[in-house]
């Protein structure tokens, strides 16, 4: 799950759920615009979302978000049975931001930032 900002004419997120299949293959679940991406708009799109998967015998086993808290938490809120996990492309991009410091150093002998992330 996530979305989008001021990508569009009306200025407002869309937010995008998507599903992936066993055979690995994703494929779109809903979207929404929202006027804000606050908490209780998020929870209006997810609670919209588990109606229809409720009337078809559905929900997710586990969801992926950018960390975003807001997301989060109406996700814990209406799918408490989920198991909730951060998107790797965002893990990644954090842990190479924040081991740059540790990484460099001016005679080249220290890790190298790409050897970090691939342990990640």
């Amino acid at each position: 799950m996530d979305s989008t900002y001021k990508t569009n004419r009306y200025g407002m997120p869309l937010f995008e759920m998507v599903g992936v299949a066993s055979t690995g293959k994703t494929f779109n679940v809903a979207f929404a615009f929202l006027s804000n991406e606050k908490e209780e708009n998020f929870t209006w799109a997810l609670q919209q979302c588990q109606g229809l998967m409720r009337s078809e015998g559905m929900g997710p086993m586990v969801t992926l978000t950018d960390r975003d808290t807001a997301l989060m938490n109406a996700v814990a809120s209406v799918f408490p049975d989920a198991s909730p996990m951060v998107c790797r492309f965002h893990v990644l991009k954090n842990v190479s931001t924040k081991c740059k410091q540790w990484c460099l150093t001016r005679e080249g002998d220290g890790l190298k930032q790409s050897d970090v992330v691939k342990l990640v």
